[in-house]
């Protein structure tokens, strides 16, 4: 079963935060979730007082951000430091059994949920959520089954929260150690996209580039990846096929220009995965990955499917596997 939508808060305040606390609460304490304790932690010391507090993140008692450290999958001490990694890791495992195109859905929601969450908090909306998940042998097939209940698995993050200050380098220098704690090989500085955007003269253009500085949403630690990839990194350096599936907020929140779709609303009622996809395409919400986890993947010698190029480019919507 995966989780239940948000779209009954069509219209949000900041107002809504008691019944999206309320919410989060009850499916972060179900008994039969072996993972409870760990959702509990993330809730009780991230999720809660960031609602509570109007913001994305936790002040630290020694002035930093706060983080909490769970098992994330192959990563047993990630560190959890802001609102929107918080709510992409329990919406992972709080979800014990689910096909393949109802964790696209789960994505969906995912980004309905940063929206509505960004609101309340005050705060830019993360550009992108991102799906790292196990490639089975067949999306086709119905048995195909993904969830904590099941062997495959699968991760849900969101880059960092666009724009600069409020905590945003103390979470990204978060995410990087936890990424730099299991990753094999050490990271490049300036960034890939920081390097191309640089010799393309955008950004500092002949002054030296600040390594930590987000030039584009580019620094280490800024995208989904940066959580998802650690989050999988024994099956990354082992070659194992991975999938990867990334989408644009602003895009899945946004009315379709010529209709009257919102794919966030549409999304729970498309059935097939040709019609899911379909809509992605449509709504231009498919997101590649950029350099920087192209970088990633290549050093560690991954095996990781990016699903946004293939569907944008597949003509034949009935092979999407």
């Amino acid at each position: 079963m995966i989780p239940r939508l948000f779209s009954s808060i069509a219209s949000t305040s900041r107002n809504s935060a008691p019944l999206i606390s309320t919410y989060l609460r009850e499916l972060c304490s179900r008994s039969k979730n072996p993972n409870s304790i760990y959702l509990t932690r993330i809730f009780d010391e991230i999720l809660f007082p960031c609602l509570k507090n109007a913001k994305h993140y936790v002040n630290g008692t020694d002035g930093t951000v706060h983080s909490v450290r769970v098992p994330f999958h192959e990563h047993k001490e990630m560190d959890i430091s802001d609102y929107f990694s918080a709510l992409g890791y329990i919406l992972t495992h709080s979800t014990a059994t689910a096909s393949f195109t109802q964790l696209i859905r789960l994505l969906s929601c995912y980004a309905e949920w940063c929206r509505v969450s960004s609101f309340v908090l005050g705060i830019n909306t993360p550009t992108v959520v991102q799906m790292l998940f196990d490639e089975p042998p067949s999306f086709e097939n119905t048995l195909t089954r993904y969830g904590h209940a099941n062997t495959l698995k699968f991760s849900l993050a969101s880059s960092v929260s666009a724009g600069k200050g409020e905590g945003r380098e103390d979470v990204r220098e978060s995410r990087v150690s936890s990424l730099q704690s299991v990753w094999p090989h050490s990271l490049v500085y300036p960034t890939p996209v920081q390097r191309a955007h640089a010799s393309a003269g955008i950004g500092y253009g002949r002054s030296s580039i600040e390594p930590s500085a987000e030039l584009f949403g580019t620094p280490w630690g800024h995208c989904g990846e940066s959580v998802s990839f650690p989050s999988m990194h024994q099956s990354i350096t082992s070659g194992r096929p991975l999938g990867t599936l990334a989408l644009s907020v602003k895009a899945m929140n946004c009315v379709i220009p010529g209709t009257d779709i919102t794919p966030v609303y549409a999304m729970p009622f498309l059935i097939s995965i040709t019609d899911v996809i379909d809509m992605l395409k449509v709504a231009g919400a498919l997101r590649p990955m950029c350099l920087n986890c192209l970088y990633l993947r290549n050093n560690a010698g991954g095996c990781i499917n990016d699903h946004a190029i293939k569907y944008a480019m597949s003509g034949d919507m009935n092979h999407v596997g």
